[in-house]
């Protein structure tokens, strides 16, 4: 059961990366990251949301916000990896400014986004 859950949270983090990649791609293009940094912040914010919200759930509740939306859709959506790339393809182009911006901003954006999440959600 519990793979069902994740992989049904999964399919739609990925697809949802997807889109959300594409439109910021399509809108607003340039050498920053943006789509990754974007779906990496918005990622940070809602596990700090989802765990403060599951904190007094029953562990049923606590059993689909887990794994569905934690591991299996937040999983699939956020994209460390890809931001590791996209900082050192930064280094090969020579965007130094971009690259301490991604790296930097990222840090401590996402740090911040993930607390200001669980305030939200206490």
């Amino acid at each position: 059961m519990e793979l069902i859950i994740i992989g049904t949270g999964g399919v739609a983090g990925a697809l949802t990366r997807f889109g959300i990649g594409r439109l910021v791609g399509r809108y607003l293009p340039g050498a920053f990251p943006l789509a990754t940094f974007l779906i990496n912040m918005t990622g940070a914010f809602l596990l700090g949301l989802s765990a403060a919200h599951i904190a007094g759930m029953p562990i049923s509740q606590v059993f689909i916000e887990r794994y569905g939306f934690q591991i299996g859709f937040l999983g699939a959506y956020t994209t460390h990896s890809t931001f590791a790339y996209e900082s050192i393809r930064l280094v090969e182009d020579g965007e130094w400014k971009y690259f301490f911006m991604n790296v930097g901003g990222s840090t401590v954006v996402g740090l911040l986004c993930c607390g200001i999440g669980y305030v939200c959600g206490v």
